[in-house]
Order: structure tokens, then C-alpha cells, then sequence
């Protein structure tokens, strides 16, 4: 399941076994020794025995976890159910939609096609995109900004529009009525709808389908299988977890339908996928696929851009031992007990979702979980907690 590299590859003694151990001394930072690895052991029975209680405490239906290197998967285990009141479990394969765990993947394709000099990140979108134009804007819009929530257009209100189902159409009129409240580049506003612009771009510039690019380029090349884009590909599986939510007396109910506002802007959050995608997907931001995703794009991706401008009350009540946060390229990322995390989460109808790495120490978690709670972020937190040593237990 897990392996642990040593120093040692013999046991012979006397003046062989003296060289090795100086030179483990000295190689320390390419070859660490046995004592600094991380305990794998406790790591994972104390994770395996946060989820348990967790899982049985709240009454939650299920969630599936791993913990990945670049080539490794140390950890891997599904608890719970597909549905509340059925036995059918949750396995590798069972499709979540993934809420706004979809913009690592659509910012994976963009850097993809810059590495590749297919797009230039740099160019105004309007090059693109003629029709466009933001009210009052006088400086180019970038595909940059897109990706990094920096395009200076206001957020507010626009999620509880999507939420109202309206078309496509409506939603891209609607932001461009919207004056920008600060300069491209400038500051930082999450936003699903400007963010979904990179679905126009890619349609204009490759004359294809979203969907069909990103199979193309990121889906089929790391083997996510089951990974897909849009409602019908959910409905349609045989393998999928059901939305849940909490009903007015706080009891997690199953939903009969699944949340169809985020296709609309499917960049943002319209995409669907299995623990089997993901850990690929993961592996190749850990620097496992440098074929599919080379060092120079894995960088940019995680490069900040950002700092979310955020009290530290609101950040300590994520956690005591948040620093600071801020958005990179389709990820967030945050200074976490002394270490850069890259990282993001996706919450919509009955699902929430999580992705997070350390890329110093090339090792990350990703949680899917069928419900509305808190599972996925205080997973994640356990998980830095006892691999960092900053847990008290």
C-alpha cells in the first residue's frame, strides 16, 4: 500500500556500513534517512480514526479518501454508503460532482495549451472573445485574471443568480451590465461566472466543445476514465453517489435530484468524477506525470497571484494554524503551520469536495464526500496536522 525509502540497501558491517551512514549524513536533502520519513503508521490510523468518528458521529452517508505521492497511494479507503437507507457502498469508481474542485482541473487544460502554446495567457480576452466587454472597462482582461478571480468584477449576487438556472446566455449579458469594482490584476473577487469564460475562449479558439478538449487533453492522457463534464453523464452512470443535505431539524436527507445550476458555467463547477480519477489527476500535480504535466506548467499553476485579504479571526476559525491564503491558477493556497499548501474545496447541492498537497514534501489528500458538512475541510486539517507533527495527540 505505502513504501518507505531507506538509506541502507545492505546490512553489511564494520567500515561499508560507516561510509553509508556519513553519507547519509551528508545527502540528507536527496536521500533522506529512515528517521526522517513520516510516520506512516500513525498518520494513518490516526486519519482512519478521524473519519470513522466523524462518519459515525454526524450520521453522514459516506466519503472516500486518499493520500497519494507521485507514484504512491498511501492510503485509500471508502466509508459509508452511495445513499442513506440503501447498502449499495461507495467505491473507487462512484462518480461526486466535484462543485469547484472543477476549476483545477479547467486551469490544468488552459496551462496545459500554454505549455504547448496553443493560448497565450497574457492576451486581452476580447482577441477572443470580440463581443465581450465589461461596463466602464478600460484596462484587457486576461486569461490570467480569469483563472486567478482577479478580473475586478464584483461577485456579489451572481451565485444566487446561477442557483435561479438561468441560460448560459443570460448570465454572460448579465456580467458585462456589472462595472468592475477595481483594476485587472488588482485584488481578488471569486468568481464562477468570469471564470467560465475560459469555456468561450477554448470553444473560439479550438473551435471544440469544452468536454471534448478536456478529454482530449487532460481526461484521456492521465486515464481518468470515468471523469466527465455535465448533468447527463451523472444521471446515466451506474456507479454514483447521491447529493444529501441537511432537512430543518438538521438530519442529513438523500436528494432526489442532482444540482444542475453549476453546468452552466461547467468550468466554475460543472465537472464530474471517481476517487479513480483523482488520484491521477493529483499524481501529476505532485510532479508524476511529467509527460502530461511538466515542471514549468505544475509551477505556474501553483504560483500565488493573490492574497485573499482575510482577518485573522476568519482564519484562525479554519484553523489555528493558517498564516495567510490566496488564489494561484484555478488553485487556492495558504501558509499552513510554517509550509505552502496548495489546495481546493467544492461545495454545491448535497456534495462537498477536497484537494490539497504540500508540493515541498510531494504528498497530498483528496476527500469526496456525498453530503453538506464539513468532512472534506477537517479531514484535510487532520491529515496536515499529524503529517507537519503539529497534532497534540
Amino acid at each position: 500500500m505505502f513504501v518507505l525509502g531507506s538509506c541502507f540497501r545492505r546490512n553489511d558491517a564494520g567500515g561499508f556500513l560507516s561510509i553509508l551512514l556519513i553519507l547519509c549524513f551528508f545527502f540528507v536533502q536527496t536521500q533522506p534517512c529512515l528517521a526522517d520519513q513520516p510516520n506512516w503508521d500513525k498518520i494513518i490510523h490516526s486519519l482512519d480514526t478521524f473519519v470513522t468518528d466523524y462518519v459515525k458521529e454526524k450520521k453522514v452517508p459516506g466519503c472516500i479518501v486518499a493520500i497519494v505521492g507521485p507514484h504512491d497511494i498511501y492510503f485509500l479507503k471508502s466509508y459509508g454508503v452511495k445513499k442513506l437507507g440503501q447498502t449499495d457502498r461507495i467505491t473507487t469508481k462512484t462518480l461526486f460532482q466535484l462543485g469547484s474542485v472543477s476549476k483545477t482541473i479547467t486551469a490544468t487544460l488552459l496551462i496545459k495549451l500554454y505549455d504547448q502554446n496553443a493560448i497565450d495567457l497574457e492576451e486581452p480576452i476580447t482577441t477572443y472573445l470580440s463581443d465581450f466587454k465589461l461596463k466602464d472597462q478600460e484596462e484587457p482582461l486576461t486569461i490570467r485574471h480569469l483563472l486567478s478571480h482577479t478580473s475586478g468584477v464584483p461577485r456579489y449576487g451572481f451565485n444566487a443568480l446561477i442557483e435561479t438556472h438561468p441560460p448560459r446566455s443570460e448570465l454572460l449579458r448579465m456580467v458585462q451590465t456589472v462595472k468592475p469594482a477595481a483594476h485587472p490584476g488588482e485584488s481578488f473577487d471569486y468568481h464562477n461566472v468570469m471564470f467560465a469564460l475560459t469555456e468561450d475562449i477554448l470553444h473560439v479558439t479550438h473551435n471544440q466543445r469544452f468536454d471534448h478538449i478536456l478529454e482530449k487533453t487532460v481526461f484521456s492522457p492521465l486515464s481518468m476514465a470515468h471523469a466527465c463534464v455535465g448533468l447527463n453523464c451523472i444521471q446515466q452512470s451506474k456507479d454514483r453517489a447521491s447529493p444529501h443535505i441537511r432537512n430543518k431539524k438538521g438530519q442529513i436527507i438523500p436528494l432526489d435530484a442532482y444540482s444542475r445550476a453549476y453546468y452552466a458555467v461547467s468550468p466554475a463547477g460543472g465537472i464530474n468524477a471517481s476517487m479513480e480519477d483523482m488520484i491521477p489527476f493529483l499524481k501529476a500535480h505532485l510532479g508524476g506525470r511529467p509527460n502530461v504535466l511538466s515542471s514549468g506548467a505544475r509551477s505556474l499553476l501553483h504560483l500565488p497571484q493573490v492574497t485573499e485579504d482575510m482577518s485573522p479571526e476568519v482564519m484562525k476559525a479554519k484553523s489555528e494554524h493558517i498564516d495567510k491564503m490566496g488564489y494561484a491558477l484555478g488553485w487556492r493556497w495558504m501558509d499552513y503551520g510554517g509550509e505552502r499548501v496548495v489546495y481546493h474545496g467544492g461545495w454545491l447541492k448535497g456534495f462537498h469536495t477536497m484537494v490539497a498537497f504540500l508540493p515541498e514534501h510531494e504528498v497530498g489528500i483528496i476527500v469526496l464526500h456525498n453530503a453538506e458538512t464539513n468532512l472534506p475541510w477537517k479531514t484535510t486539517c487532520a491529515f496536515l496536522d499529524q503529517y507537519l507533527g503539529l497534532s497534540k495527540s
